[in-house]
Parts: structure tokens; C-alpha cells; sequence
């Protein structure tokens, strides 16, 4: 029960409200698990150990990840900036990889479900990462100077990108939580602006430059990594 009190005080919803018809969203706090339920049934969970979305990859290269080399892992960048933490996929390899990340997420609903994943889990590695619930741009405007951060991560959503890693009914959920980013090339330019080394912009293998500048891109067979070198 504290538990869901803090979470509805934190949405300003109700508890086990008289009509959950009033509600499209439905977050379920049942003992030690909590996920999301929409009007049409589809569910919605975050578990780093269970690792339904292969959040435990086995036989990666290392440093020789596209993700890695393109954030500069070769060049001793280790410190990340994630400014779309989304279902938490990418920001847990990169800490598997041997990145210190710090996350930001914009939706509230994510937020939540990620920030009990955490603590939840029991991946040592993972006890370290920081969450912050914000908007991106806001976030790069009010805390430029603030953290030591070597590369900053982002992968922005558009109507035509596919989540792949997402089963379909919840990646009919994710999108509807999170929406689009239709501030992405905002956000990129406030991300250029940080004192860093890199920030890297994950894209679909077609879609054009976020914005001109990209000094490399690292592909693979679905998407590719845009590197803009800072400083």
C-alpha cells in the first residue's frame, strides 16, 4: 500500500478508483511486481532479471560493440548521459559494458516502472545508475556544467522507427506511453552545446541526419550510430 500511495500521489490519480473506464492506463502494484495494463489489455513490464527483453545479452563483443566504439569506450570515454531512457534496454547494455550511465526520462508512467526495476533488481552492476525524471531539453538546459559526463547517448522516437527488441503488444504500449519526439533535433543541438567528447544519436539504417555535422557513423544490419565529436 506505501508503495502505491507514493506512485498516486506522484501520477495525482487515484487508488483503485470506482470506474476504471475514466482511465486508459491502469498501474498495477501486486506485491513485489508492478507493471502497466491499458483499456485493451495489453501489459506493460519492466524486469531487468527476468530478462524477457534480453536485457542480459550473452556473447557481446565488449568494446567492440558499434554502441561502444561509437560513444568512445577505445578513446576512455565511460561516462554516459542517456537522455531517452525509454525501457531502460540500451542503458543496461551500456552498463554491462562497463559505462557508468546516468538516465533521463520524460515519461512518468516509464519513470516509475524503471525506477522499481532498479531497485528491485539484483544485478550488482546495476546498482549504480542514476534516474532522473525530466524532459530532455529541459533537462540539458538547467544542468549544462553540472555532471562529469564524457559521451551523451540519445535515441530519439519517430512515427516511422520500429522498436524491434519490444514484443507487439507492448511495444503498442511503449509507444503510446511515450509518443514522439517531435523536439529530437532541439534536444540534439542542446546536447552538442555540453562540454563532452561525443554525442551519439542512435538511428534507423535509412533515415537521414538528425542534424549536419556527423563526423562518423557506425552501422549495423538495422541501425546505425551518428558520432558527432564535441570537443
Amino acid at each position: 500500500m506505501a508503495k502505491a500511495l507514493r506512485w498516486s500521489e506522484f501520477f495525482k490519480c487515484p487508488i483503485n478508483p470506482a470506474d476504471t473506464k475514466d482511465f486508459f492506463f491502469h498501474f498495477h502494484v501486486e506485491g513485489e511486481r508492478v507493471f502497466v495494463r491499458d483499456a485493451e489489455k495489453r501489459t506493460l513490464e519492466i524486469d531487468f532479471d527476468k530478462n524477457h527483453l534480453d536485457y542480459q545479452r550473452r556473447g557481446h563483443q565488449g568494446k567492440n560493440e558499434l554502441i561502444a566504439k561509437a560513444l568512445g569506450y577505445a578513446k576512455g570515454c565511460r561516462k554516459v548521459l542517456d537522455l531517452s531512457v525509454g525501457m531502460g534496454i540500451d542503458s543496461v547494455f551500456l552498463m554491462q559494458l562497463g559505462f557508468q550511465v546516468t538516465g533521463v526520462e520524460r515519461s512518468p508512467v516509464l519513470y516509475a516502472l524503471l525506477t522499481e526495476a532498479f531497485k528491485r533488481t539484483e544485478k550488482e552492476y546495476l546498482k549504480s545508475y542514476q534516474l532522473y525524471f525530466a524532459d530532455s531539453l529541459q533537462f540539458l538546459q538547467e544542468h549544462k556544467g553540472q555532471f562529469e559526463i564524457d559521451s551523451i547517448y540519445f535515441d530519439p522516437m519517430y512515427p516511422h522507427k520500429k522498436k524491434s527488441a519490444l514484443p507487439k503488444q507492448e511495444m503498442v504500449v511503449f509507444r503510446d506511453l511515450v509518443g514522439h519526439d517531435e523536439d529530437a533535433s532541439l534536444v540534439l543541438k542542446e546536447a552538442l552545446s555540453w562540454p563532452v567528447r561525443r554525442v551519439v544519436v542512435k538511428r534507423p539504417m535509412k533515415a537521414e541526419e538528425l542534424l549536419p555535422g556527423v563526423i562518423h557513423s557506425f552501422e549495423g544490419k538495422v541501425v546505425r550510430y551518428d558520432s558527432y565529436v564535441v570537443g
